[in-house]
């Protein structure tokens, strides 16, 4: 994994886990709680892709 592919994967978990427990002490609105978890979700998605693709290419490059 290339640290662009950890960056992405990271950050999206930490949106996907924050709002849930900070939820715990403040009360954080449905909207913004959505909004954060579904930009994580996206940020995790776009790691996967770019992980796939990489191997993807390496892997082609060794076919030769």
């Amino acid at each position: 994994m290339t640290r662009r592919e950890q960056l992405f994967i990271c950050i999206g978990l930490l949106l996907v886990t924050t709002p849930t427990l900070i939820n715990d002490w403040i009360k954080v609105p449905d909207f913004f709680r959505g909004a954060l978890m579904g930009l994580g979700i996206g940020l995790e998605i776009i790691g996967l892709v770019l992980m796939t693709k990489r191997k993807r290419k390496n892997q082609d490059l060794a076919d030769f």
